[in-house]
């Protein structure tokens, strides 16, 4: 009784794999592996149900036995066929996997160009079109000015022209903080060398800087994802990490370019942080862009020991 009950199960689950493995082909795209190997189960049902007949009616097996035998050649010959020729299924799974990175990598390209571009037109419209119309003002304040006006017009003269001259500086800074000109004219060495200035001016933090660059240009793209990227974290350590120190070394081989970034600070846990969606949101950023140059990043942070920050890109100096 206990082995009619386990020979019905056994073809139940038989029953269900065949139907599942028949399903399965269209997701495989008919692939021969994938067909070969349903007919393997498709033979091994029948073959267990010729098995199972004698427990359950009244019939003598050597009725079937060549048929049985031959049942299982051939779900042997199906499985083996099926399973040599299965290599082409992960070559086919292989070949998608290839194709949905390089398009992530593709959208994730055009999606910083995009942005380096549309910084480039605000930028370039803060600076010729409200620039401009400020210079504009501000020479009419200077020629009322000329006027020789009471004391107390002289003043508001005065305040006028002060904060027309803040928003002139602040223009200018807005714009080169959207598309700085030295990163455009120079290059990455002097972009970088030229936004740590203004920090060392600040004398909050101490910035050591190396670079061998010497002036080497790289494409667009390249410059601008490490350039915004360095910005990310020297803005990061000043907000967060309370540190009094940082070092960074920037260079190149034959093959790549490399910064690496450390500082001091109080560091943080990497995992709890990337898994808050507000505070992760930078360090996702940065993965992002540098992912998007088919480069490498490792960062290490425990709380307490500071920030380390290795970042590696592709490039090959044709000079």
């Amino acid at each position: 009784m206990v082995l009619k009950v386990v020979l019905f199960l056994a073809i139940i689950f038989q029953i269900v794999a065949a139907i599942v493995s028949l399903k399965l082909t269209r997701r495989t795209k008919y692939n021969l592996s994938w067909i070969f190997i349903s007919l393997g189960f498709a033979s091994l049902l029948l073959r267990m149900v010729l098995e199972a007949l004698p427990f359950y009616f009244d019939v003598e097996p050597r009725y079937y036995r060549l048929l049985y035998i031959w049942l299982g050649v051939s779900s042997a010959m199906f499985f083996a066929i099926g399973l040599l020729l299965i290599r082409k299924i992960f070559d086919y799974m292989d070949k998608m996997e290839r194709e949905k990175r390089a398009s992530e990598k593709r959208y994730l390209s055009i999606m910083v160009q995009t942005e380096e571009l549309e910084r480039k037109r605000l930028a370039k419209d803060l600076h010729d079109g409200l620039g401009p119309l400020l210079s504009t003002v501000k020479m009419s304040v200077s020629a009322l000015k000329k006027q020789k006006p009471n004391d107390f017009s002289m003043e508001i003269l005065d305040n006028v022209d002060n904060v027309i001259l803040e928003s002139i500086k602040s223009i200018k800074d807005i714009s080169n903080n959207l598309s700085p000109h030295v990163l455009d004219n120079f290059g990455l060495e002097k972009g970088i060398s030229n936004f740590l200035q203004k920090i060392n001016a600040t004398k909050s933090i101490k910035i050591d800087y190396v670079s061998n660059l010497k002036g080497l240009r790289m494409e667009q793209t390249i410059e601008a994802v490490l350039y915004r990227v360095f910005c990310e974290l020297v803005n990061n350590t000043i907000k967060h990490a309370n540190a009094s120190k940082i070092k960074v070394n920037l260079y190149y081989d034959v093959l790549s370019v490399k910064l690496e970034y450390t500082d001091n600070g109080r560091g943080f846990d990497m995992k709890e942080t990337m898994r808050t969606n507000d505070k992760g949101a930078g360090l996702h950023n940065i993965f992002s862009r540098i992912k998007s140059l088919k480069g490498e990043i490792e960062l290490n942070s425990l709380e307490g020991k500071g920030t380390e920050v290795i970042i590696q890109i592709p490039f090959k100096n044709e000079d």
